[in-house]
């Protein structure tokens, strides 16, 4: 006899939600699934088995003995499956020869130092690449296995079976020469007296800049185009023109901000969101840790430094 035959795990994590959550509709609710499919899963589950689940003449649904003796060996089967997916990715993360990381190029000097240690102590054996540039090369090559975990501005929402872990959100600054004469109402006084320094537009952040830009009508002529913020804040620091940037942003290029003004945008705020993104479910709970060790280094490490110039920012940045 094949016990198994139209046993699903599936049916019984949904009969178990059924009696937990006391309803059907609450359990689809839950589940995110129609309560007409969460009764056929049940029906199907009381054929199997020759027997009625529940006893439908009371409020709220109540097991009968038979579904109070199923509910109580599926906890238990559940329980085990849990436990088996959990040592199986602990395993597979054991025989890993090569991890390779990709790094979004603002938080290159600041997270590589303490991945690379970090990763060392976790996986004591194999290579461990790290790597940095732009968000969209690092997109590219997560698709095309040529990457494993990439810290990015793209979360990748548009592409299945990723995982994704926020890490942290930071407001857009302004960035000026020191002995600026621009007062904080006048936009158009700054971009008459000194040009705007734009990113690279092939750059997601200089796009995001773009966008916010527009939707305020503001046209801001610009004169110089750059790919970093690292070659952008000598030229602001020598007061060759401004820009707008984030609080990490300003990590990557710190030894060049001593004649550099930090203050809030003039109009509207906007911000941006970065994620730490992985293939789902191929390196166990590796990512998982690596976006903790991320949030941790920066929130306790790495931003103290830069908010000695700008404390008033720190209250703007939000830790997932």
């Amino acid at each position: 006899m094949n016990m198994t035959k139209g046993l699903s795990l599936r049916s019984m994590e949904i009969f178990v939600t059924v009696v937990e959550k006391g309803s059907m509709s609450e359990a689809s609710k839950h589940l995110n699934m129609t309560q007409s499919s969460i009764s056929q899963h049940i029906s199907n589950q009381e054929r199997l088995f020759s027997t009625t689940l529940f006893d439908r003449t009371v409020r709220p649904l109540a097991p009968t003995p038979a579904g109070h003796t199923y509910f109580q060996y599926a906890q238990q089967v559940l329980d085990q499956v849990g436990i088996m997916w959990s040592t199986l990715q602990k395993i597979n993360i054991v025989p890993l020869n090569q991890i390779r990381i990709a790094v979004i190029d603002t938080l290159a000097d600041t997270l590589v130092p303490e991945l690379t240690y970090k990763i060392g102590q976790i996986l004591p054996k194999g290579s461990i690449k790290i790597t940095s540039g732009q968000t969209d090369d690092h997109r590219d090559a997560l698709l095309n296995r040529r990457t494993d975990i990439i810290i990015t501005m793209d979360p990748m929402i548009d592409v299945d079976n990723m995982e994704r872990h926020p890490l942290y959100r930071e407001p857009f600054l302004m960035a000026l020469p020191e002995n600026s004469p621009y007062q904080a109402d006048d936009i158009e006084q700054l971009y008459d007296k000194l040009p705007f320094i734009r990113y690279s537009p092939k750059l997601p952040i200089s796009r995001l800049i773009e966008q916010h830009l527009r939707r305020l009508r503001l046209n801001i002529p610009h004169r110089f185009e750059l790919d970093t913020t690292r070659a952008i804040m000598p030229l602001i620091a020598a007061g060759r023109g401004w820009t707008l940037t984030t609080p990490t942003g300003l990590l990557d290029s710190r030894h060049s901000l001593k004649n550099v003004k930090i203050i809030p945008l003039p109009f509207t705020n906007f911000h941006r969101d970065i994620s730490l993104v992985a293939r789902n479910k191929e390196l166990g709970k590796l990512p998982k840790e690596l976006a903790h060790l991320c949030k941790k280094h920066l929130k306790n490490v790495a931003l103290a430094e830069i908010t000695k110039k700008m404390p008033w920012v720190i209250e703007e940045i939000k830790f997932f």
